[in-house]
């Protein structure tokens, strides 16, 4: 059977680079997530609490579609972004600052619950652990436009519910990538223990 790898983590925190070099190293398909395909986003980020429910039910739709698209592929895969963060991570957060309604957040839940029970988790995520200030700097550099004004205290939120995300998380295996003790994109001998850990996951 393929091997089925999806990428989780802050914003900022390294998914995309990460999931490039195992998809070039491995020579597996590489499944990113794009973002302009949103028609909802750039009206969130002006009125967070009027469109919050229709940008993550658009983002749960379009992860859903990849999500099946990966299942039904005969091919190894790595994912960047997974269908259960957006939901266990940044909806959660909306919901705890209050950008999300109690009905929102009650109606969008019971369809995300329901949704994941018809398809196959990932064989593993790769859970990238970063800190706010590493998450601030990469998001600087790489200079996206809706990025530029993010606010620190929001990744720092979403970084505190990350930790408690994947230590309950059950549905896969989760594999845990320090990004402050590690440098994958340009130290080999860290990218390479990281594979090897990896290998080792995959075969239990």
């Amino acid at each position: 059977m393929p091997n089925f790898i999806a990428i989780a983590g802050n914003i900022g925190a390294g998914k995309s680079n990460l999931a490039k070099l195992l998809s070039s190293h491995l020579g597996w398909e590489l499944f990113d997530e794009p973002f302009q395909a949103n028609p909802y986003l750039e009206l969130f980020y002006e009125d967070m609490r009027k469109w919050a429910f229709h940008t993550e039910t658009s983002f749960l739709s379009h992860r859903l579609m990849s999500h099946i698209e990966i299942l039904n592929r005969n091919t190894n895969i790595v994912q960047d972004r997974c269908i259960y963060e957006g939901a266990e991570v940044f909806v959660k957060n909306l919901y705890q600052t209050g950008h999300l309604s109690e009905t929102d957040w009650h109606t969008y839940n019971h369809l995300y619950n329901n949704l994941i029970k018809t398809i196959a988790p990932p064989d593993m995520i790769i859970y990238i652990k970063s800190s706010t200030e590493r998450c601030m700097r990469n998001i600087q550099r790489r200079g996206r436009d809706l990025d530029k004004n993010v606010d620190p205290k929001y990744i720092e939120d979403l970084g505190n519910i990350y930790d408690e995300w994947h230590q309950s998380f059950e549905t896969c295996p989760v594999l845990i990538a320090d990004s402050d003790k590690y440098d994958f994109k340009h130290n080999v001998d860290d990218f390479h223990q990281l594979i090897d850990k990896i290998k080792v996951k995959l075969q239990k």
